[in-house]
Order: structure tokens, then sequence, then C-alpha cells
């Protein structure tokens, strides 16, 4: 975690309510990186990481916390998308380019994905356009590189 610049820190109770309000449970490695960080964005550089199915690299732009910013809240990314989301899903970042970071919290295919919504990256289509990282939000801060 020490590779974001965090948005300020979140109490359990602000987690709770987030949970509450959006239907879902957080996994507890999530939950903690809210209260540490509340979301943010990359101290330095920038953060990639490889797609594991394609080898393409996507980079960070930010990870969503609750904030009065929009573009930069968890609760505005669910409203926006949230009809298009699997259920158990919550967008958790931007892409530099374009496209999101969805973590499914539940279930047989939690974990961190890349949702190409925007079709850019080379095989994507209407079909296929939602790619698995990591298992585990942990694996996914992790797995994170900084770009020199």
């Amino acid at each position: 975690m020490h590779k974001i610049n965090g948005f300020g820190i979140l109490s359990m109770q602000e987690i709770t309510r987030l949970e509450k309000d959006l239907y879902l449970n957080f996994p507890e490695d999530y939950k903690q990186f809210l209260m540490n960080k509340n979301g943010g964005v990359p101290e330095e550089n920038y953060l990639s990481m490889v797609i594991p199915s394609n080898g393409e690299e996507i980079v960070l732009g930010a990870l969503l916390g609750i904030n009065e910013i929009d573009n930069f809240d968890l609760e505005n990314g669910h409203k926006e998308y949230g009809d298009e989301l699997m259920e158990s899903s919550l967008i958790i970042g931007t892409e530099y380019g374009s496209g999101l970071f969805v973590l499914i919290c539940e279930g047989d295919q939690e974990g961190v994905y890349f949702w190409d919504n925007g079709q850019e990256l080379e095989g994507s289509s209407d079909e296929e356009n939602v790619y698995k990282l990591t298992n585990s939000f942990d694996s996914f801060i992790s797995g994170l590189k900084l770009e020199k």
C-alpha cells in the first residue's frame, strides 16, 4: 500500500454504511485498504500491471474511496455502472487511459478484474472485455509495479 497516496482514512462505521448502501460485503483486505487509505492515486510516475491472460499492460489512474469529487467516489462509480456489473461487484478504480478496475466481493469469481469498457485492448469486444487480474485485493496492490 506504500505505492498509493491515499485520500485519507475511513472508520469501520463508514465502511459498514457503504457496504449496506451498496448491498455488498467487502473482503477484509479491501476494508483494511479503505480504513488506511480511502482510495488514492499513485505516489509517483505510473503503477502498472500486466493482464495475465493476454500480456497487455494497463496503468492505474486512481483507486476510488468515499470522496466529494465524483471521479474518485465509490458510490458515484457504483451508481454510474451498477446496472452493468455482475452481482457482488464494485468499481474500485480507473485505468489511466480507458477502463475500470472491478472487485468481485464474494463467490466463485471473487477477485480483481479489469473491465475494458471502452474496448481499447486488442481482442476486446462486446462479448469479451473483462480480464481477471488477481484473486484478492492485496495481491492486486502488491502486483502493481512502478513504471520507470
